[in-house]
C-alpha cells in the first residue's frame, strides 16, 4: 500500500514537470511566433486586414446583410491592377456576377470609398 502512494506520488510529480516544461516550451514557441514579423510589417499587415474586413462589411450591406454572397475580392488583385478604372471595373464585375440588389448609387459610393482605403496601402 505504502509502495502504491510512494509511486503515485512519483508519477504525479514527473507528470508536473512534463506539464511545467512544456509550458515554457509553449510560451518560448509563443514569443518565436509572434516575433516573427517587426513593428513596421506588422503595422502593415494590420492595416491590410482593417481594409479587408471593411470591404466584407460593406459588401455584406450592399447584399442587405448577407454574408453568404459569392463575392470574394481580393485585395491582391486589386493592388496588381494599374489603373483605378480597372479597380473599379473588377469589383464592380464581382458584384454584377453576384447579383447585387444594391442601387447605383450605393455601389458607387462603395467602390469611391474602397478606392480611397486602398490609396491608404
Amino acid at each position: 500500500m505504502e509502495n502504491q502512494i510512494v509511486g503515485e506520488a512519483v508519477a504525479v510529480k514527473a507528470i508536473q514537470r512534463f506539464v511545467r516544461r512544456y509550458s515554457l516550451f509553449q510560451e518560448e514557441r509563443n514569443r518565436v511566433l509572434t516575433m516573427k514579423y517587426g513593428k513596421q510589417q506588422m503595422m502593415l499587415i494590420r492595416k491590410r486586414m482593417k481594409i479587408e474586413n471593411w470591404i466584407d462589411a460593406e459588401v455584406a450591406k450592399l447584399f442587405n446583410g448577407n454574408d453568404n454572397n459569392g463575392v470574394d475580392i481580393d485585395v491582391d488583385v486589386l493592388l496588381d491592377l494599374d489603373s483605378v478604372p480597372a479597380k473599379r471595373k473588377f469589383v464592380f464585375d464581382n458584384l454584377q456576377r453576384s447579383h447585387c440588389p444594391a442601387s447605383m448609387d450605393k455601389i458607387t459610393m462603395f467602390l469611391d470609398e474602397m478606392i480611397d482605403q486602398l490609396n491608404t496601402l
